[in-house]
């Protein structure tokens, strides 16, 4: 008789307060992972828009130098244009007129998140720098939209090579 009452006296959690508990951590646990996917995502954007304006000032200062690299520079005074071709999963810097009519061993290939859409057609979704004077020839206006995260940023390419964007939330 004497054991029984020692169990009287323990208390210990019900079954009901157990789950309570467990379904409070999954709630807390649920929220935060949420919000730390939106933070990745937030960063995979920001970043894929960092690398294509990278992209886009080093073709230009390629152009400026008039910089010539491969078989067909004749001396190291012979520039050539470069410029940036921009696919949906990654970006092409490119020494020539166009992409069409580039160097393709001196091409250099940068990988892009392609969950991100890049809406260039205005300017055929290249851009290419005129040698010593970065010029442009098709200036425009590049959107980078992520409808996952509601993140969009313009990028735009004046005719002188200049390169402005502007981000916003939609």
């Amino acid at each position: 008789m004497r054991s029984l009452t020692l169990f009287k006296d323990k208390a210990g959690f019900t079954l009901i307060e157990v789950v309570i508990v467990l379904g409070l951590v999954v709630l807390i646990a649920g929220t935060g992972l949420f919000i730390d996917f939106d933070n990745l995502r937030g960063r995979l954007f920001h970043s894929d828009k960092e690398t294509l304006i990278a992209a886009l000032q080093h073709a230009r200062s390629q152009a400026v130098a008039s910089i010539c690299r491969g078989e067909d520079c004749e001396d190291f005074l012979s520039g050539r244009p470069h410029g940036v071709k921009i696919f949906n999963d990654r970006f092409v810097l490119f020494q020539g007129d166009s992409y069409d009519d580039r160097d393709p061993g001196v091409d250099a290939e940068i990988e892009a998140n392609g969950n991100i859409d890049k809406d260039c057609a205005a300017i055929d979704c290249e851009v290419v720098f005129a040698v010593l004077s970065g010029d442009v020839a098709n200036p425009g206006e590049i959107v980078l939209t992520d409808t996952t995260s509601s993140r969009s940023s313009t990028i735009t390419v004046g005719v002188e090579g200049q390169i402005f964007w502007d981000d916003e939330r939609i």
